[in-house]
C-alpha cells in the first residue's frame, strides 16, 4: 500500500491504459485493489472494496460518465481521478487528459485521497455532533417532564435524572428516553427531599 495505506481500483476496458495507470500508481506505493471494465461493474467493485481512491477512464462503458462521477461523489464512495480519453469534459471532478506524467497523477492521487480521508473525518465530527445534540434534546425533555411530575426546579430535575440512570446502571441520554417513551415510570423514581 501507499505511505499512507492507500489502494485503488482502476475503470477502464482499455487493457494498455489498465496497465500503465497501475503501474504508475504502483511504484508510488500504492496497491491496486480491483479493476473493472463497466460502470456496473465498477460500481459493484467501489462497494464491495472501498478502496481510498479510483482512478476511472471516461471511456468507461456502458452508460453515462457523468452519471458515474456523481454516484461516487455523492454516495461518498472514494476519492476519484478520471483520465480523459474521449474528450468528455468533467468540470465539477478532478480530470486528466491522457497521456499523463506519472508524478503528477501520484502525486494527484495522494492529494485526493487525503482530502477524502478530510471529508470522512469531518463527517464523523458531524455525526458525533449530532448524536450529543439529540441525546441533550432527550435529557432537556425527560428533565422537562420530570420537573413538571415532582415540581422541581431544572437542577433538581437534572440531578433526580442523574442518580435514576447511576442506579440503573444505563447511560443518561437511555434513561431520558425511557421517560419520555412511557412517563409512568417517573412514577417508580424515588422524588428528592
Amino acid at each position: 500500500m501507499g505511505k499512507n495505506g492507500y489502494d485503488f481500483c482502476v475503470g477502464t476496458d482499455n487493457p494498455a491504459l489498465c496497465r500503465a495507470i497501475t503501474g504508475m500508481l504502483n511504484k508510488a506505493g500504492f496497491y491496486c485493489s480491483g479493476t473493472s471494465k463497466s460502470i456496473p461493474g465498477l460500481l459493484r467493485t467501489l462497494r464491495t472494496v472501498q478502496p481510498w481512491l479510483a482512478v476511472i477512464d471516461t471511456a468507461l462503458p456502458p452508460g453515462n460518465i457523468e452519471e458515474l462521477a456523481s454516484i461516487i461523489e455523492n454516495d461518498g464512495l472514494c476519492a476519484a481521478v478520471y483520465i480523459n480519453t474521449t474528450g468528455v469534459d468533467l468540470d465539477l471532478y478532478v480530470q486528466f487528459n491522457w497521456p499523463v506524467d506519472a508524478p503528477v497523477l501520484t502525486a494527484v492521487a495522494e492529494a485526493v485521497c487525503n482530502e477524502f480521508a478530510h471529508k470522512i473525518k469531518l463527517q464523523q465530527e458531524i455525526e458525533d455532533l449530532q448524536k450529543k445534540l439529540d441525546q441533550r434534546k432527550l435529557i432537556e425533555r425527560a428533565k422537562g417532564l420530570t420537573a413538571n411530575y415532582f415540581k422541581l426546579n431544572e437542577e433538581e430535575a437534572y440531578h433526580l435524572l442523574r442518580k435514576a440512570s447511576m442506579e440503573k446502571r444505563i447511560p443518561l441520554a437511555e434513561m431520558a428516553r425511557q421517560i419520555i417513551e412511557e412517563p409512568g415510570c417517573l412514577a417508580v423514581l424515588s422524588p428528592p427531599r
